[in-house]
């Protein structure tokens, strides 16, 4: 009976010791690109303490960054991240500059297959963005979810973007997505605010 009881505990623990947690990643009824070649992947996730971190040993100087970041995970959570690997990404002085940029991995469940939306960002600023009068042709744009991005945006102004911290990395994902369906990319400051 000892035996029993002893086999039955052990084999529940190593089942459950086993049982890795699988990564979610954003959805999409859109593909934005769908070919990838020349990149390093690193993945932000929570871990076994429930703590946001980044792995990513595997980054490669001058190849694309694909980031895989668990959809539930909030900006406010990410931010720090994506901080981080633009600012290394994208530093200005080094010996040999990086010319690729950085996207996130997206599964489109129209057509059933991973796709890639850029981030048009090249710095990311944690906290409020400074108060200023905006010069003419500069406009302020406060995105929340994806029905902000979806109001049309004129391609004349330069926008200077907050993102909510508390939204969702999907939610973000798909922002980024609607901003691409617009190709409003290049008005967009190289700077955005997350707060």
């Amino acid at each position: 009976m000892k035996t029993k009881l002893f086999t039955l505990i052990f084999g529940t623990i190593l089942f459950a010791s086993c049982q890795q947690k699988e990564m979610k990643i954003s959805r999409s009824d859109f593909s934005v690109v769908t070919e990838m070649t020349d990149f390093s992947p690193a993945y932000i996730i929570k871990n076994a303490e429930s703590k946001v971190e980044i792995k990513k040993n595997s980054l490669i100087g001058n190849t694309h960054w694909v980031l895989s970041v668990d959809r539930d995970l909030t900006m406010n959570e990410v931010a720090p991240f994506l901080h981080e690997l633009t600012e290394k990404k994208h530093k200005v002085g080094g010996m040999h500059e990086d010319t690729k940029d950085i996207y996130m991995v997206y599964s489109d469940t129209l057509h059933k297959q991973n796709a890639y939306v850029k981030i048009p960002f090249k710095s990311f600023a944690l906290g409020e963005q400074p108060v200023y009068e905006l010069a003419e042709g500069v406009q302020s744009l406060f995105l929340k979810s994806v029905a902000d991005a979806k109001n049309p945006l004129d391609k004349t102004q330069t926008y200077l973007v907050r993102i909510d911290e508390k939204i969702r990395v999907e939610t973000f994902v798909n922002i980024l997505i609607e901003l691409e369906k617009q190709k409003v990319s290049e008005s967009l400051n190289s700077e955005v605010y997350v707060n």
